[in-house]
């Protein structure tokens, strides 16, 4: 697995993006699934290299998904905050998702033709063989 902005595994293939919190259960079984399957993906963990606004909105488009739908009501951030008794539209998701990142659903892989939000291997498996990768 490569960090930062790394080639993607294979000539002229896409690389897959992952959005990680590094002690995440889900996350880590993500990349050790890819790992397994010999896929590069250029990583961030998005605990320690912050979004900005925009950059999340950026990577929520790309994955073709609203803040609505990546939003993990199961976080701790989610509970203490009362979202469940508020009425928020996206743009206020979306900022309280960069100030309280827990709250966005992990981990979040895009790749060529498609996006798997949370851990999910037949997911994964479609997006590296969208990208032409023979396992």
């Amino acid at each position: 697995m490569t960090t930062g902005s790394g080639p993607a595994t294979g000539k002229g293939q896409e690389s897959l993006e992952i959005y990680v919190h590094p002690t995440c259960t889900s996350c880590k079984k993500a990349e050790a699934l890819l790992d397994d399957l010999g896929v590069s993906a250029e990583r961030r963990d998005y605990f320690k290299e912050r979004f900005s606004r925009e950059e999340l909105a950026g990577v929520l488009e790309r994955a073709g998904v609203t803040p609505g739908e990546v939003l993990s009501r199961r976080s701790r951030a989610y509970k203490e905050l009362d979202l469940a008794n508020q009425q928020l539209d996206d743009d206020d998701l979306l900022d309280l998702m960069v100030d309280h990142p827990t709250l966005l659903k992990r981990p979040i892989i895009i790749g060529n033709g498609g996006s798997t939000i949370g851990f999910n291997a037949g997911k994964i498996a479609v997006l590296v063989a969208n990208r032409g990768i023979t396992t």
